[in-house]
């Protein structure tokens, strides 16, 4: 940036460059947030670099738009673009590592951010000194020892105006609320430098042994450690960072001891069943008045949440690794066409002489609630004939000579999960 902190970082790996062996190149990426001292801090750049003899490369990008465009803030538009600019900038040019200046004190500064926003465990670790090819080697080295090392170095260096202005909650804190705390703990950066380095410790266990625990009765474990399950296989489902209150909500229906439904976002939910945690996209309710004449050959149903092939075999290689399900019907017991469509309320089937209720057949089945919807229920003309997975109906029953088999296909759900719940 032309900053105190990044200037000292390129001199001190510039000064170790041929002691371990290094290539050093540098990135300056402009934000276009402060006009011409943008500008200002660009050049001096180019010049510093010039100086040392260190490839300079130079993004840029227009972050007020960007976070206006997108509903961001300046900040995490900010931090989005520029990291996206460094790992482009490696990936083009076979560079091993990019180095960071985070500070010690930006580390307490981060660790503060993240509890005042109500950060569980993992926000107390505040800035990794690696992450990837990102490492951060000035993360135990105060502010005030980077300025002294400038100055006995005798090197130059710019200033963001902006950093001085508490118009966010970085810069409040960095400018009212530390100095603050220092007069309780002179020493409070480094304070808080341990406890994030010991709930960084403390992360590091437990992400090594969670693997071993993703398929556990949730209920049978510490919280301490199913918050962590639940967490990461919703980062692993989504790439996301599941919110506390979706973690307190799959916590209290975890106690529940019942299969339910958590609704995570507008896409997302939870499925909480027997002491475990899945987490899938959210599925269209369909309407039951929708209805789908069913042919010979594929029949695509609910948006192509589901398939039905109808001939006189059962082999579909579309199928494999798929959760289906095969009947022989014979065409001489069907009244009409056939049609599919959603389950209705009040739907009844005949089977073994007992008229019965789909509803209750479903739950005897164990077929998971939020799937009911994208099960058809096949019809002709005299009522229902055949529900897959379910019950095939007394009239349409056949063991053998059959000439029509409905092949039943889910195309979007997770087998092991289906398994399971069975």
């Amino acid at each position: 940036s032309g900053g105190a902190d990044s200037v000292a970082l390129l001199t001190a790996i510039n000064e170790l460059a041929p002691e371990l062996g290094l290539t050093v190149y540098a990135c300056h990426f402009n934000h276009r947030i402060r006009g011409v001292e943008a500008d200002r801090d660009e050049s001096f750049c180019v010049s510093l670099c010039k100086s040392l003899n260190i490839p300079l490369f130079i993004g840029s990008e227009n972050i007020p738009a960007l976070a206006t465009n997108n509903g961001m803030s300046i900040e995490q538009a900010a931090r989005e673009c520029r990291y996206a600019f460094f790992q482009k900038v490696l990936s083009e040019n076979g560079i091993s590592y990019c180095t960071t200046a985070h500070t010690l004190d930006d580390n307490a500064e981060t660790l503060l951010i993240n509890l005042i926003r109500g950060s569980a465990g993992n926000g107390a670790s505040a800035i990794p000194p690696r992450r990837g090819d990102i490492l951060r080697p000035f993360l135990t080295v105060m502010r005030s020892e980077i300025e002294d090392y400038l100055e006995a170095a005798r090197c130059e260096y710019v200033n963001d105006s902006t950093n001085f202005i508490p118009d966010c909650t970085r810069n409040y804190i960095r400018l009212n609320v530390l100095p603050m705390l220092r007069e309780l703990n002179p020493r409070v950066s480094e304070a808080l430098n341990r406890f994030a380095v010991s709930a960084r410790n403390d992360r590091d266990y437990f992400d090594g042994i969670i693997d071993s625990f993703l398929d556990s009765d949730l209920r049978s474990i510490h919280v301490a450690l199913s918050d962590r399950v639940i967490l990461r296989k919703y980062k692993d489902f989504s790439g996301n960072i599941l919110s506390h209150t979706s973690l307190m909500d799959i916590r209290t229906a975890l106690k529940k001891n019942m299969r339910l439904t958590v609704s995570i976002n507008k896409t997302d939910e939870a499925i909480i069943d027997n002491g475990h945690v899945y987490f899938q996209k959210k599925l269209v309710r369909f309407n039951s008045e929708d209805v789908y004449s069913l042919n010979h050959g594929e029949n695509t149903l609910f948006d192509g949440e589901t398939s039905i092939f109808i001939a006189e075999d059962s082999h579909y290689d579309t199928i494999i690794n798929k959760i289906y399900t095969s009947t022989k019907l014979s065409s001489d017991s069907i009244y009409g066409m056939l049609y599919a469509r959603s389950r209705q309320e009040g739907d009844r089937i005949t089977v073994l002489g007992v008229n019965k209720s789909v509803k209750k057949l479903f739950c005897d089945k164990k077929v998971p609630a939020e799937l009911r919807s994208i099960i058809p229920v096949i019809c002709d003309d005299e009522g229902i004939v055949y529900i897959p997975f379910v019950a095939v109906s007394d009239r349409a029953f056949t063991q053998k000579n059959g000439d029509m088999i409905i092949t039943t296909v889910l195309n979007r759900i997770d087998k092991e999960r289906w398994v399971d719940a069975q």
